[in-house]
């Protein structure tokens, strides 16, 4: 019998404390993390992170773990894998209903099968329990967009304050798009290393042992940005009409005109959740927001605990008098108690209600949980009264639990407030924001042959904001911006090319489309009564979508079964072959990192085999693995086998067909490439093998004309015909060969065309 166990993704609103990767929870504690791996590609306002850990049972008895992994704000689960005796097991996703199906199905064969399913704000995954003494990794995708300001972005990945740190930890972030990335920054790790990449892009690299995240990592970078800014992108997305991306960003005043007056409610949260280093940056933001405002606004601060209180019992001038009062109120501020942000709304609504032009500065972690209802975090708020009032939030809890906010404040300006030296440039940024103007009557309209467009368009936009929407496109467009700042009318216009391949793929815009749909749709169905036929329709379609897009839904699952992907982790699996008898109990290999890789036998071979994962942090060199065998109850040290790590790729050999001699102008060449074979260590040996590298593609260049190669079957053969638009004379033919970590060989071969 197959004993399973049951795997969580913890939603944000489940997390009490952030973590900086998943974690496997045992009944005794959490497993032992060997290897935390983060991969994160930005392009553009798109990134998609991919985590790959290492877990160990160090136990002798089998572990039934739970693992939780706190997704990012507006973050979209888009895949999960498992690695089964070395080899990479991806999940499909696909209708709820058909995954519990081959689910139910490949467990009755007897085989190793796993289903993750969506249920509200969590994922749940059944999977095989940790045998003892063994390792298990997995990979979980996710997807979410970026928050611009003017022309810098901020990515953020949470640190780990409770759990164990990862005996190796690996860290990187590659920033790319369409504009240059004018400078990058880890301002909380100054042991992170920021490196210039291709396209004028940057990357953030951090690798630890046996030392975790105290901080958040947070990477913030720049780009040239105009202060009102319209940009659009197409790209083409094979076999499928184009996706656009269309942002407009208020990044700065265009004019120099004196702003008006402005009404400013700072409500400020004390409870017991904002204690230590959250409480103390929002005092240093509350203070910011105060010595931001002239003598002409108005204030009132509102504190709030297990109750609520005004420091006046009106507006108060900005005056230096009356913001030192307010200075002295914010000293010393100790977090205590619940959190009635229901009473700290209901005070500032009284203030801001007759106010024509007012802020509403919220700082909190976003979690009610005091109050007269039966139902603390519902929260009931009179919205007529904050019918003319910008609500900016900073947000001292990530991920974040700010849905109830969210729901009531539709345009509100959101900032997560990270911790450490990040943090304090942020606090800045929100006194900024309290004082920012605004466009109003903002509209943004797409002509031309567009559909299926989404995305937030608020009828405000304050200084600071932007706006973004993602659509489908079958030709030329234009996107046109209009609305009124400072009372005088403003437009923008930038016109969208029919999409054509870069090279690039999509970009992640397709995905971003489909998660966009989807949450679009999702409104929709709940919207609708339950007996409404619309209903089914709308869950078709997003369950269409969630299978195309290999996304997590409400109505899609995923499901895994024994199907192998390729290994896409850099340097790949290397092989470990030992040479014990068959009636071995058990054969394990022990890495210099930690991790315990359990060899199986092979039969073909007529020898133990186990494959293991190279961390990608791991220098060059030499290293040595220890071998075990177990026989009758006994463990024996057979030996030490030693292994190089060499993450340089491989050399590569092209082969040209010219058995019919030099070609010809307009004749088509047969090219074909494949990778050098690696040395094998000497047959009848324990040994450990090098894995051959997992291509992702190849191409060649002929003149201006590059040609994807395709691979022969199961082959590690690539060829392609191609033809040869040049003139007579000696070219330069170069072959690119990439590999699903982005790392290139690159072989030239000389051609003469006659």
């Amino acid at each position: 019998m197959i004993r399973l166990t049951v795997l969580t993704f913890l939603a944000l609103a489940l997390i009490q404390q952030a973590k900086a990767a998943g974690v496997a929870q045992g009944p005794g504690g959490p497993l032992r993390t060997a290897y935390t791996h983060v991969r994160t590609q930005v392009d553009g306002d798109v990134a998609r992170t991919v985590v790959t850990q290492v877990f160990v049972n160090d136990l002798d008895s089998p572990v039934e773990a739970t693992y939780g992994f706190p997704l990012p704000e507006d973050a979209t689960v888009s895949g999960f894998a498992e690695w089964r005796d070395g080899r990479r097991v991806e999940a499909a996703a696909t209708a709820k209903d058909v995954a519990e199906k081959a689910y139910a199905a490949a467990v009755d064969r007897g085989e190793r099968a796993a289903l993750v399913s969506a249920e509200g704000d969590r994922f749940r995954m059944s999977l095989l329990a940790l045998p003892g003494r063994a390792a298990r990794r997995v990979e979980l995708t996710y997807v979410q967009t970026l928050p611009a300001l003017g022309g810098e972005r901020t990515f953020v990945f949470p640190a780990d304050r409770e759990g164990q740190a990862p005996t190796l930890l690996d860290l990187e972030v590659q920033v790319e798009g369409d504009r240059p990335v004018l400078s990058a920054e880890a301002p909380n790790q100054p042991d992170a290393l920021v490196v210039e990449t291709a396209r004028a892009g940057r990357a953030v690299r951090l690798s630890r042992s046996a030392k975790g995240l105290a901080r958040d990592l947070v990477v913030r970078w720049r780009e040239p940005a105009a202060p009102l800014d319209l940009a659009a992108r197409a790209v083409a997305v094979p076999g499928e009409p184009g996706i656009f991306e269309a942002r407009f960003a208020f990044n700065a005043e265009p004019v120099g005109e004196a702003r008006a007056p402005r009404d400013v409610v700072v409500v400020l949260d004390t409870s017991l959740s904002m204690a230590g280093a959250p409480l103390r940056r929002a005092s240093q933001a509350a203070r910011a927001v105060l010595d931001g405002l002239d003598p002409m606004d108005r204030f009132e601060l509102v504190l709030f605990g297990d109750d609520a209180a005004a420091l006046g019992d009106g507006w108060m001038d900005a005056s230096a008098a009356n913001r030192a009062v307010a200075h002295e109120a914010l000293k010393g501020l100790r977090a205590k108690g619940r959190s009635d942000l229901q009473a700290a709304l209901d005070l500032a609504a009284k203030r801001l209600r007759d106010s024509s032009d007012g802020v509403l500065v919220l700082l909190t972690d976003g979690q009610p949980t005091a109050g007269e209802g039966p139902d603390p975090y519902a929260l009931s708020v009179d919205l007529a009264a904050f019918a003319r009032t910008r609500v900016v939030l900073g947000h001292f809890n990530y991920p974040g639990r700010d849905q109830a906010l969210r729901a009531l404040f539709a345009d509100m300006t959101h900032r997560f407030v990270p911790d450490g030296p990040a943090g304090e440039a942020v606090a800045d940024e929100l006194a900024r924001l309290a004082v920012a103007p605004v466009i109003e009557g903002l509209a943004v309209e797409v002509e031309g042959d567009v559909r299926q467009v989404h995305g937030d368009l608020p009828g405000r936009l304050p200084l600071g904001g932007h706006v973004r929407l993602v659509g489908r496109l079958d030709g030329p467009a234009t996107v046109v911006v209009r609305g009124w700042l400072h009372g005088a009318p403003i437009e923008r216009s930038v016109a969208l090319e029919t999409p054509w391949d870069d090279g690039r793929g999509d970009r992640g815009l397709a995905v971003e489309w489909a998660r966009l749909r989807v949450a679009d749709l999702s409104a929709e169905w709940q919207a609708l009564d339950g007996e409404d036929p619309a209903r089914d329709a709308l869950a078709n379609a997003i369950k269409d979508l969630g299978t195309r897009y290999s996304l997590a839904t409400r109505f899609t699952s995923y499901v895994l079964t024994d199907s192998l992907a390729p290994d896409r982790i850099k340097p790949g699996d290397p092989e470990i072959r030992v040479h014990a008898p068959r009636s071995a109990e058990r054969v394990f290999a022990l890495l210099p990192w930690g991790e315990v890789v359990e060899c199986a036998w092979a039969e073909d071979e007529g020898l133990w085999l186990g494959r293991f994962l190279v961390p990608r942090g791991t220098p060059d060199g030499l290293y040595r693995a220890r071998i075990f065998v177990v026989t009758q109850g006994t463990s024996a040290h057979r030996g030490t086998l030693y292994f190089r790590v060499d993450s340089k790729p491989p050399p590569f050999t092209v082969e040209v067909d010219l058995s019919e001699g030099n070609p010809l102008s307009g004749d088509l060449l047969l090219v074909r490439a494949w990778p050098t074979e690696p040395r094998l260590g000497e047959a009848g040996t324990d040994r450990i093998d090098r894995d051959p590298l997992d291509l992702r593609r190849v191409v060649v260049q002929l003149g201006a004309d590059r040609f994807e190669l395709s691979q022969v079957g199961d082959a590690e053969v690539w060829e392609a015909w191609i033809p040869v638009d040049v003139g007579p004379g000696e070219h330069r033919l170069r072959m690119v060969a990439e590999d699903w970590a982005r790392n290139t060989a690159v072989t030239d071969v000389t051609l003469e065309v006659e």
